[in-house]
């Protein structure tokens, strides 16, 4: 069953659902808009990682399923497939295809990215080596790839 906004922002207003930075405006009627975490720019041809703005902790109890929001989708922007398992917690981190001949360019804080929430039992809690991901950007701008801590 996939959740919509009374019961998203029930999951919020409890804290099983933790979503920070958080504003009113990303809960949409079926789900959440993420917001790009700074500017870019995606070449004609270029595969780059996207992260998020927010950093989330999902409940064991659901499971997200992202999409780009049909602005960049028509812009010409592909994603992979992409789950937010129950239990995980961290940014989340996108590849993004601009299958297009000519850039496309993101602001920073711009939303990019729906997440659809669906409940989800009898998950354990996600365990896999992306758990706590944040991404430092001195690093983004110093190695010109994405490194990852936890």
């Amino acid at each position: 069953m996939i959740i919509g906004h009374n019961l998203i922002k029930k999951y919020i207003q409890s804290r099983k659902l933790v979503i920070e930075p958080f504003s009113d405006e990303i809960v949409r009627e079926a789900g959440l808009d993420l917001r790009i975490a700074e500017d870019t720019t995606m070449e004609g041809g270029e595969v780059k990682l996207i992260w998020t703005l927010e950093y989330i902790r999902m409940p064991v109890d659901l499971i997200g399923f992202c999409n780009l929001r049909s602005t960049w989708a028509r812009a010409g922007l592909i994603i992979s497939p992409t789950i937010v398992d129950p239990g995980f917690e961290g940014q989340l981190v996108i590849e993004v295809y601009n299958p297009t001949r000519h850039p496309i360019k993101i602001a920073g804080g711009e939303r990019f990215l729906h997440l659809i929430l669906a409940k989800c039992e009898g998950a354990i809690p996600y365990r896999g080596r992306y758990q706590g991901q944040k991404l430092e950007r001195d690093s983004l701008h110093s190695m010109g790839k994405p490194k990852f801590t936890s």
